[in-house]
């Protein structure tokens, strides 16, 4: 299989002898006209000022410091208010913009070529300057073309002034209603916060009982009564023990048993004299011993020395009737502090199961407080900082806007370069010369060149004779070579 035959030097140099009247013939008129578009487009004037942005005087008071891309966020939301449609075209009629286009365009279309012409451009000063604070300075260009230089300043200076006025209501206006909004909600949290503690108040005096804070002392109370009620059963018991030895003593008294020597008043001070070296007065045993005695010595001081037996069969039986009638009273007064303490008991035990219910309610509430009063003091906090962002701004203390270059008037037009397009129509031309020679000889089938002519027959000829042709023939070969270029071209546009 033939391989394709690749293209030396010697044949590149060849096809520009070749078609050298084409690539010279087409080079200068491209060259030609690129020269012609250099002189013929417009001049246009561009007119540029610079805006600093400052930082505030006041750092600590004004708050957190904006970063670059904050600034730029400012700078297009400033932006978009300045190229409003109202705005530009109050600048159009002010200064009498494309007064030969208002026929042909409208209204819309010539704002929006008025905003192509406008240019806004962020930079970075570091290298020229810097703030007091040693931060880097912010700053943006805000540029106009127009082919008049005069125009272009008063448009430039008109956008910078608005630019400046711009963000200077902007930032009022939004620390002023931010300062308003910070305030409403600062005021709901605030109400929400006082409804709440309300709640909590209504709610630990409707569980007055049942608080945890009580829990410890409800615990103490009850440890106490328990004692207490521990003591008057005991008393009741020791009660029951002398009341049933006293009906003894009765029942024995009313059958004339009652001369028991151990039962006589010298037997019963020994007897407590003996018991009172071992228990206190407070024990039963004693307190029993002790109203017998009491009533013996009664006894004695009342009756007469009478040795009946009747009689004193009678008053044995009277004195003990008496300590069984105070043992009665006695016990039903313990009765009642057995039941008054029992109630107490259960009343402190269903305000303990009760507790936890109502810690876990009283903590839902406290949670709720709390977590509204970390919003509202948060609110709080942020409605200070806009307060005084808002003075800041009342009083041109805050981050503003500084013309640090006024636009001035252009000496020299910003475009056409010249020499740009020069430089380009010149590779243009170049390039449109040898791809037009490349095309001419890609419709030539002919075989020029010692080396071609050897890739088609597949050997090398023996001897090259030259061409010799007279100058009539050279002209005449060179009209056929362009009518069969042509006609080769016809053809292939008809087939295609």
């Amino acid at each position: 299989m033939a391989t394709e035959y690749e293209l030396s030097l010697s044949d590149y140099l060849s096809i520009m002898r070749r078609r050298a009247v084409y690539l010279i013939v087409i080079f200068a008129v491209v060259l030609v006209l690129a020269i012609v578009a250099a002189f013929v487009i417009p001049p246009a004037y561009r007119a540029t000022g610079t805006i600093m942005v400052e930082l505030p005087q006041i750092l600590d008071a004004a708050g957190p410091k904006s970063n670059r891309n904050d600034l730029d966020q400012r700078i297009d939301v400033i932006k978009q208010r300045v190229m409003t449609r109202e705005s530009l075209l109050e600048i159009i009629n002010k200064h009498a913009l494309y007064k030969e286009n208002t026929g042909n365009q409208t209204t819309t279309e010539l704002i929006d070529k008025m905003r192509s012409l406008i240019t806004v451009e962020s930079i970075s000063s570091d290298a020229s300057r810097s703030s007091r604070q040693g931060l880097p300075a912010i700053a943006f260009t805000v540029s106009f073309e127009d082919k008049s230089p005069q125009v272009a300043l008063q448009v430039a200076n008109d956008l910078v002034t608005l630019f400046i006025d711009w963000n200077v209501k902007l930032r009022t206006e939004g620390a002023t209603e931010t300062t308003d909004f910070l305030t409403q909600e600062s005021d709901k949290l605030k109400a929400e916060v006082d409804r709440l503690e309300g709640k909590i108040s209504a709610y630990k005096q409707q569980n007055s009982e049942n608080l945890p804070e009580q829990l410890s002392l409800r615990t103490s109370m009850m440890s106490r009564a328990e004692n207490d009620l521990y003591t008057v059963e005991r008393d009741i018991r020791s009660s029951n023990e002398e009341l049933r030895s006293l009906e003894a003593e009765l029942t024995s008294a009313k059958h004339g048993m009652a001369d028991d020597p151990s039962q006589t008043l010298p037997a019963l001070k020994a007897q407590y004299t003996k018991l009172s070296a071992i228990y206190t007065e407070s024990h039963p045993d004693l307190r029993a011993l002790k109203r017998k005695i009491d009533a013996l010595e009664k006894g004695d001081s009342t009756s007469d020395a009478s040795s009946s037996p009747a009689n004193a069969t009678s008053l044995a039986a009277f004195k003990i009737q008496t300590q069984i009638d105070t043992v009665h009273a006695r016990l039903d007064s313990l009765a009642q502090q057995q039941k008054m303490l029992k109630e107490k008991i259960g009343l402190n035990e269903h305000a303990m199961e009760q507790t936890p219910r109502v810690a876990q309610g009283l903590e839902i509430l406290i949670r709720d407080r709390d977590s509204a009063q970390k919003k509202f003091d948060e609110l709080r906090n942020k409605k200070m900082n806009a307060q005084i962002e808002q003075s800041l701004e009342s009083e041109n203390k805050s981050e503003r806007f500084t013309l640090l270059e006024p636009p001035i008037l252009p000496e020299k037009p910003f475009k056409p370069d010249r020499i740009k397009i020069f430089a380009i129509g010149f590779f243009i031309a170049v390039a449109s010369a040898l791809a037009f020679a490349m095309f001419l000889e890609s419709l030539n089938k002919r075989v020029y060149g010692i080396d071609a002519l050897t890739h088609v027959l597949g050997k090398r000829p023996l001897v090259v004779i030259p061409y010799l042709s007279i100058e009539e023939e050279r002209g005449r070969n060179n009209i056929l070579a362009m009518r069969d270029t042509v006609l080769a071209f016809l053809r292939r546009r008809k087939k295609s």
